[in-house]
Parts: structure tokens; C-alpha cells; sequence
């Protein structure tokens, strides 16, 4: 993620805030030079917002006594109120880059952080490549494929290995505890077991 400050330098409050979010984030310049941002943190709303920005979006940081002139003219695409949270600020730095990412291409599949490419088998978490074999690759994938469908281990046995896989169900819980500590963490869970059936991808 490029972030721009707009005065050039994130605040140490800010830095933190996205560094213990998990965020993956460098600088960008907010004046057009150098890689396009995407968002731009304004901490200094008493000032006309940063130019040359493209299309990023802009999260303001208001200081709670310029509250009204911040509601009645907003001085980015959102705002937030000091003394902000940690959990509040990285929702809304969230929510702003999801709504300004263009569509995904076909065959992209995406649940929060986690990216699954299956055109180029590729998986990421936060945008960081994730190392999985092909046997739990191609269990996500099917998962993930329907977000909420209860799978029964049996389906998944013949989904992933085959009909003609001689290997009992314990198979898949293994692949599927070896997944979860790839792709999950505190932060993330994305598999969810259903006792005495299977497996379910949270949508």
C-alpha cells in the first residue's frame, strides 16, 4: 500500500497505528512525483488538500474543535475526529482503499485481505505472497469458491484427490490445519470447522 502524507512524513502516531494494523505500507509523494498513492493521509486540514494526487483517496485527521467546518465542508473523501483509535483509523484507511480498488479481473477471488489469482495459482494475505502446496491450494480454491456452503470432508476428499484417492478424511483435516497456519492469524480467520461435517469458508 503507498501512502502519502501530506506534509511528507507520517506522524509517529499514524506510522504506528498502520505498522500494528499489519498494514504493508510505504511512502508515496502526495504532489504527483513518483509512484501514484493509494490514499493520502492528511493531518493538517486547516490547509487546502494536497494536489496532484490522481484519484487517491483522501482520509483528513480533524481536530475535534474544526468538527463543524469539517461536516459542513469535508475536507477529503473522509475524516476522521482526534483523539481517533487505532481500530478506527484502520477501518476507515480500509474502507476507503476498497472503495476506490478497480473491479477484480475474472478469476480473482477475494475475502478481505486474503487474494486467491487462480488464473495464476497465485495467494496473497495483506499483499503478501503465501507459499502453499498445490493439494492446499486447490482446497482453498474450492472452498472459497462457495463462501458459506458447508463442505463435508468426503466431498472435499473427492473434489481436491480424486475419486480414485484410496485415503480416508483424516487427509483433509491435516491439509486444512496446514492452511489455517498459513493463511490465518489473530487478525484473519477465514475457515470455520463444523463439527461432525466439514469445513466452511466465511464469505
Amino acid at each position: 500500500m503507498q501512502v502519502a502524507p501530506a506534509d511528507g512524513a507520517l506522524s509517529p502516531a499514524l506510522a504506528h497505528c498502520l505498522a500494528r494494523d499489519g498494514a504493508d505500507y510505504a511512502l508515496a509523494s502526495a504532489d504527483g512525483d513518483g509512484a501514484r498513492p493509494d490514499a493520502v493521509l492528511y493531518e493538517h486540514p486547516g490547509a487546502a488538500p494536497p494536489q496532484g494526487r490522481g484519484r487517491a483517496p483522501v482520509l483528513a485527521v480533524v481536530a475535534a474543535e474544526r468538527l463543524a467546518d469539517a461536516e459542513a465542508a469535508p475536507p477529503g473523501d473522509d475524516f476522521i475526529v482526534c483523539p481517533w483509535t487505532q481500530g478506527e483509523l484502520a477501518a476507515r484507511v480500509r474502507r476507503l482503499l476498497d472503495a476506490a480498488a478497480p473491479p477484480d479481473a475474472p478469476g480473482v477471488i477475494r475475502s478481505g485481505d486474503l487474494v486467491i489469482d487462480t488464473n495464476r495459482y497465485d495467494v496473497y494475505l495483506a499483499g503478501r505472497p503465501v507459499l502453499l502446496t498445490y493439494k492446499e491450494y486447490e482446497l482453498l480454491r474450492v472452498l472459497a469458491s462457495s463462501p458459506g456452503r458447508v463442505y463435508r470432508r468426503e466431498t472435499l476428499l473427492e473434489d481436491v484427490w480424486g475419486y480414485a484417492y484410496f485415503g480416508g478424511t483424516r487427509t483433509v483435516d491435516v491439509h486444512v490445519r496446514r492452511l489455517r497456519s498459513k493463511i490465518e492469524d489473530a487478525a484473519h480467520t477465514f475457515i470455520d470447522t463444523v463439527w461432525n461435517v466439514g469445513y466452511r469458508f466465511r464469505g
